[in-house]
Order: structure tokens, then sequence, then C-alpha cells
């Protein structure tokens, strides 16, 4: 992987470091998420609430930077605990899609309608929040 494709700028914050990883052997071993990657376009704010942090992902020409706390206004706030928000890497995609018919995507769909999972922006930013799940998806 390029160097500088993910910057990091929020390296006391555990999860943060635990997303670069995960990111960045994503987009190595699998050349069809580099491609969602580069198309992307704006910020995600995840917080979780447990462990009382928060990190931004800053979208913008093929780059990801990552800040600490909520920074700017994201289009997609995702906030939950950490033990959920890893439920969202087990999401498959099918046909470009998260899947949600299977286990994970139920767990998923129960943790949204129970509001253990709450995902402001993800009806008006339903393109970014798709790719999102694509990058992350560990499937």
């Amino acid at each position: 992987m390029e160097e500088g494709l993910i910057e990091n700028r929020a390296t006391d914050v555990p999860f943060a470091g635990i997303l670069a990883d995960l990111l960045t052997a994503n987009l190595t071993q699998r050349p069809e998420k580099r491609e969602v990657f580069e198309k992307m376009q704006g910020a995600v704010a995840i917080e979780l609430t447990d462990i009382e942090t928060a990190v931004t992902l800053v979208f913008a020409e093929g780059k990801l930077r990552i800040e600490a706390g909520i920074a700017g206004s994201p289009e997609i706030f995702i906030r939950t605990t950490s033990d959920r928000v890893m439920d969202l890497n087990a999401l498959k995609i099918v046909g470009g899609l998260p899947w949600y018919f299977d286990e994970a995507g139920r767990n998923v769909l129960g943790h949204l309608f129970a509001g253990r999972l709450k995902i402001s922006g993800m009806f008006v930013h339903v393109a970014l929040l798709t790719r999102l799940t694509k990058i992350m998806s560990v499937m």
C-alpha cells in the first residue's frame, strides 16, 4: 500500500489505531475495496459510548485522515458501544450492498431497531455509508 494513504492523527486513541490497521489490511488484501475507498468523499464520526472515545474519518481525494474526537460536521455519525461497532465489520457485501439476511446482518438490524446502534445521516448519505461498510467489512 502506498505511503500516506491513511493518516492517523489520533494516535493517542487506541480505537483509531485499530481502524487504521483494519483498513490498511482490507485495502491491501482486497483490490475491490481499494476502488471503493478511492471514491469516498465526506466525513464519518464514530463515538463509542462505553469507552468514552470518538474519532472522525475524513475521506477526500482517495485518502483517509483519522482525527481524534468529533471533527467538523460529519455527514454520518455512528454512536454505539465498542463491541457493537465491530458487528458492522462482519456484514457481508452481496451485489454491492450490505447483506442483512444472515446472522451478522440481523444482529446489526436488531441493534438499530433497539436503539443500541444509532447512525445519523444514514438515509441522506447512503452512498457514503454503503462505501464505508464495504471497506470496513472483513468478509
